[in-house]
């Protein structure tokens, strides 16, 4: 099985992460508008060739949201840089760096055109998203000119309506608007949050059994335990649901917080053969697929005969699975 795992992660594509830049520009109200760049290859495509592209863009919590996201890439292997794995809390600390001096983001005009080319600002085939998105922030007209071929902004001036299709809710990515070069050369000194030293006050309770080697069951908090996954599923969801909310309320969290978390997941013990697991065979909407894993553990375990449905709902001890 070793040798297996070994050989499906070595086939596997991984992103190769060689840069990163942040830009930023100030709105009238003084809040702080960011663009990410990344700079990085697919490991399995040949000859390697470093791209820059706009991974991120909005506000501070906006663009921490989508660093969050992206750092549970780290966890799982398929976002690496050239040394090797990165963790994902050294993946986040090193972007608030970046965001605490970012090259200027200067003002330039941005055309909008409707066009079938994959490479498109606003492809056809999502202009009815894209007039959704910016009917809800109110700029019904604008939709109506883009509509009619070409809509001409400007990147200050009309922030709010390229937030609404570019931004982290909108339904295109910003590297069709932005490239590594709209940064400029010209760094800037931006106030971001300061790590608290009481941060990690905010950890929450963590509760967890190790299923087999990989799997682990997961309380966090007041939640109820469920199965979290492989290990690095368990953390990399640690990071987007608990991490990152305590990390824009309380500065400094996730750097302590994310190690800690994947200390509990290697050192969990083993769930207790007396536990005992209650299955409820078909619940409201369930998948049929569901059903019927529900009903061949039933039969396995001997509670129903082979080709018989199970119960609508029963219960084992975890031992008898062994």
């Amino acid at each position: 099985m070793g040798l297996l795992r070994v050989s499906l992660e070595q086939s596997m594509s991984s992103t190769i992460l060689t840069g990163k830049r942040a830009a930023a520009f100030a709105k009238a109200d003084g809040q702080w508008i960011y663009a990410l760049f990344e700079r990085g290859y697919e490991s399995n495509v040949y000859p390697h060739q470093d791209n820059w592209s706009a991974v991120a863009f909005g506000s501070y919590a906006d663009v921490m949201r989508r660093i969050f996201g992206r750092a549970t890439s780290c966890e799982g292997g398929s976002l690496r840089s050239k040394a090797g794995s990165i963790k994902p809390e050294n993946y986040i600390a090193s972007w608030q760096r970046e965001l605490a001096r970012p090259f200027m983001l200067a003002d330039r005009p941005i055309e909008l055109s409707l066009s079938q080319s994959f490479y498109a600002t606003v492809p056809e085939t999502q202009f009815a998203d894209v007039r959704a998105s910016l009917v809800r922030a109110g700029f019904e007209a604008r939709a109506e000119e883009l509509a009619a071929g070409n809509l001409n902004v400007f990147l200050h001036a009309d922030i709010e309506l390229l937030l609404s299709i570019f931004g982290n809710d909108g339904p295109l990515s910003v590297w069709r608007i932005l490239k590594e070069y709209d940064s400029g050369t010209v760094q800037i000194d931006v106030p971001v949050p300061r790590a608290l030293k009481a941060a990690m006050d905010r950890m929450p309770e963590v509760r967890c059994h190790a299923i087999d080697d990989e799997n682990r069951l997961v309380a966090i908090g007041s939640a109820p335990w469920r199965h979290a996954g492989w290990q690095y599923n368990a953390v990399g969801s640690f990071v987007t649901e608990v991490a990152y909310p305590i990390e824009m309320e309380t500065p400094g969290f996730a750097k302590k917080a994310i190690p800690a978390f994947r200390d509990a997941m290697r050192g969990a013990t083993s769930l207790p053969a007396a536990t005992r697991i209650t299955v409820t065979r078909a619940p409201e909407g369930e998948d049929e697929w569901r059903i019927r894993r529900a009903d061949e553990l039933a039969q396995r375990l001997g509670i129903v005969s082979d080709g018989e449905g199970a119960p609508t709902t029963y219960s084992f001890a975890f031992g008898d699975l062994c």
